[in-house]
Parts: structure tokens; sequence; C-alpha cells
């Protein structure tokens, strides 16, 4: 079996230590798309350890003819654009929910893990649950309330994709946070790095790596 480790490494720092008490030759970071800390530690440790980084990155939500998208560059302006008196669905995690419930003109239902007995404002009811993974789930979720607009992230992928479905189904207008990516003065540390949008790539990636520095390399089932 291959050793894990559950949760944080102690930031930056910490990550380069580990690394360097276990001889860690390629980091691959195939973290959230939005988990944008532990990426910048990943990018930065393998700068200072002068070690390849491999970044795993699902591709992006693409809208579909009929779609009514909005993209944002943050949580304040999406939630500041909101038309007042709006029924809005919003599936961005626990830290949006703060910045959402700061309207009050507007009817909110906010879907995060761990809200569970949280108190809000009268305008808001909190949904403490992951999201759906059948269509017609999401979809029954949202003619229940409904909802007018859905607000998230634009996480790509398969396992919240419903939610998009569902809306696009009931012609619900979907406004999204975009994704922010890696600075690119940062050159030092974007030099080691290579980002790829399927594990496969990352995998031959990893093992051509493996084969110039003489380490071992991950092997799909």
């Amino acid at each position: 079996p291959v050793p894990t480790l559950s949760g944080g490494f102690g930031g930056e720092d910490g990550l380069v230590a580990y690394c360097r008490e276990h001889g860690i030759g390629l980091l691959i970071d195939a973290t959230h798309p939005f988990a944008r800390q532990i990426s910048r530690n990943a990018r930065a440790a393998a700068a200072v350890l002068d070690i390849p980084c491999l970044r795993f990155e699902r591709p992006p939500w693409t809208p579909a003819e009929g779609d009514d998208w909005r993209s944002f560059e943050s949580w304040q302006d999406m939630a500041a654009a909101i038309p007042e008196g709006k029924r809005v669905f919003l599936a961005g995690g626990t830290q949006s929910i703060e910045i959402f419930t700061q309207r009050d003109d507007i009817t909110l239902w906010a879907r995060a893990l761990n809200v569970a007995g949280r108190e809000g404002p009268p305008n808001v009811s909190f949904i403490n649950a992951m999201p759906q993974v059948e269509m017609t789930e999401e979809r029954e979720t949202f003619e229940q309330h409904g909802v007018e607009l859905l607000c998230c992230k634009n996480s790509g992928g398969h396992a919240s994709f419903a939610k998009i479905l569902a809306a696009r189904d009931l012609g619900i207008p979907v406004w999204m946070l975009q994704r922010h990516t890696p600075d690119p003065s940062a050159r030092k540390q974007m030099a080691r790095l290579q980002i790829h949008d399927n594990v496969e790539d990352v995998v031959l990636a990893a093992r051509q790596i493996g084969r110039a520095y003489a380490i071992s390399a991950p092997s799909i089932p």
C-alpha cells in the first residue's frame, strides 16, 4: 500500500521539510482546482527543492448552446451583482456563505458541508449536504425551492456536474466563480511546473521524469 498522510503539512516550509525527510524527487499536485494555497505551496516547495512539479487540473466546464452562464473573478462581485428579490441557490462552499448572507434582499439557499444547525438571517436557509449525483435530484431541489439563479464554482469534472445539467434543463442562469491561473511572474516556480488535464498524461509525465531522474513513478491499474 502507498503511505498516506491526512491533514496539512504546515505551509510551504512544512512541505519542503517533509519532502527532504522522505527524499521526494517529484511533486504531483492533484488538489481541487480552487485549492489555491496548497497549489502555491507545492509550486514553491518544488522550486526550493529544485524538483519537478506536475499539476493535474481537470478541464473547466464549458457552456452548451442555449446556456445562460456568467463568470466572475470573486464571490464579492458575484454577490453584489444579484438583482434584488432573486431566489438564489449557492453551491460555493463555506467560504462563499459569509459573503452572500450579507444580502438581505434576496432569498438564499446555501448548500455546503458542516452547516448543520447553523443559524442565519431569515432570508437564508442552509442545506448540509454534498452535491447530488443525479440530475433529476438536483432538478427536484431547484423546483422545490423555486430557484431562479445558481451560483457556484467552475470546478469541472463529473462529481458535481448534475446541478449544471439541472439548471440547463430548467433554464436557470448559472453564475460561476472562474479559476485563477498561476501567477506567470513567479518564473522560478513556473519553470518546474507542468499542467495536465487528464490522469494518463500526468502518469506518463511522471514516468518520463522517473526515467530521467531515476525515481519511481506511479502506475495505473
